[in-house]
């Protein structure tokens, strides 16, 4: 059965590149569907550092009519759902590259519920927005479906074999205007990949702060939190939300908390180094257990980027009681995201 993996189009390379060395897949036998969007004839790990989202067991649907695509979605794909009787929801959605087709997937959206609700009521009962998977607990059954210019691919899929809660992947952020920088929204959108986030009262060590972003997100929450820069923050009336805010003009890769400051509730740095000095910077905090959880962002170079991941997975690999995933967030640029935590 086709896999289908979806990520960036401008890294559709460092996906194909991460497939074939961890998989030992043939780049030969890799299917471009659109850019950034794969198919495969096998089901890879999950998740892949660079997919945004995939489609398991894909049927692709070919046709250029929206009525004519509703009634075969519903012929071929509606089955295990009308089966099931579980709950279910849809995510219709287009990729970058084909931006022009989000209109036609918001109407298909529309056709094919309105088309259900009509024909298969009993069915439709047990429908549920989208939004209703990262807020419940309910193992949803999801119609997954990718609008391309020639036709559907798509298939009914457990909610828990998504890669991303959201529809295609796209877990965008609302931008807080108050914030310094929309580096902001990448540590957002972390913590929802986690499943959780600081609380009123937590420590927060924050490397490489400046101009802020990552260190209003945690103020914002209530958290005590120090910032580690040399250069200047930008964050105006940091106590307003009754947090604290502590900055240390001092180098993020070679800051060392006081021993009496350990360990913090948190971890967090987005510096403009390489993965190879983020080890580097890493190595002590875990050696001495001095954070229960981390998010780190991690730049990528021009060329061979999943190459240059490798080292940091080993590394991790070697520390004991972590668990840890490293992905490309939708507010990621050319970087990737650490997030994990120490003896949870």
């Amino acid at each position: 059965m086709t896999t289908l993996l979806i990520g960036k189009p401008e890294l559709e390379s460092e996906l194909v590149d991460e497939l074939t060395l961890r998989t030992g897949l043939d780049p030969a036998t890799i299917e471009h569907c659109a850019a950034g969007v794969l198919a495969i004839a096998r089901e890879p790990p999950t998740p892949l550092v660079f997919e945004r989202q995939r489609i398991e067991a894909a049927r692709h649907l070919p046709g250029s009519t929206l009525r004519a695509l509703v009634r075969d979605t519903v012929k071929q794909l509606l089955p295990p759902i009308t089966v099931a009787e579980t709950l279910w929801t849809t995510h219709v959605f287009t990729v970058d590259s084909q931006i022009g087709e989000a209109g036609r997937a918001r109407l298909f959206q529309e056709f094919l519920l309105d088309f259900i609700r009509e024909r298969f009521p009993r069915v439709y009962r047990r429908y549920r927005p989208a939004a209703a998977i990262a807020e419940s607990a309910i193992d949803f059954t999801v119609l997954n479906l990718l609008i391309l210019a020639d036709g559907i691919r798509g298939a009914a899929m457990p909610a828990a074999r998504l890669s991303d809660t959201h529809p295609g992947g796209v877990h965008r952020k609302a931008f807080d205007p108050a914030a310094p920088s929309r580096s902001y929204l990448k540590l957002e959108e972390a913590f929802d990949t986690l499943g959780c986030a600081p609380l009123r009262g937590a420590s927060v060590v924050d490397l490489g702060a400046a101009p802020g972003g990552w260190s209003y997100a945690c103020l914002k929450r209530g958290c005590g939190v120090t910032a580690v820069d040399n250069g200047p923050l930008r964050i105006h009336e940091p106590d307003r939300f009754g947090g604290k805010l502590t900055h240390l003009r001092a180098d993020g890769l070679t800051f060392r908390p006081a021993p009496r400051d350990v360990p913090v509730d948190w971890l967090v740095s987005d510096m403009l180094v390489t993965a190879g000095k983020d080890i580097g910077m890493l190595r002590p905090w875990f050696t001495g257990r001095w954070m229960r959880r981390f998010v780190v962002n991690i730049k990528l170079p021009q060329t061979h980027a999943y190459r240059a991941i490798i080292p940091v997975e080993d590394y991790l690999a070697t520390v004991p009681d972590i668990r840890f995933a490293i992905r490309h967030l939708y507010h990621d640029r050319r970087e990737v995201t650490l997030m994990g935590s120490v003896g949870q």
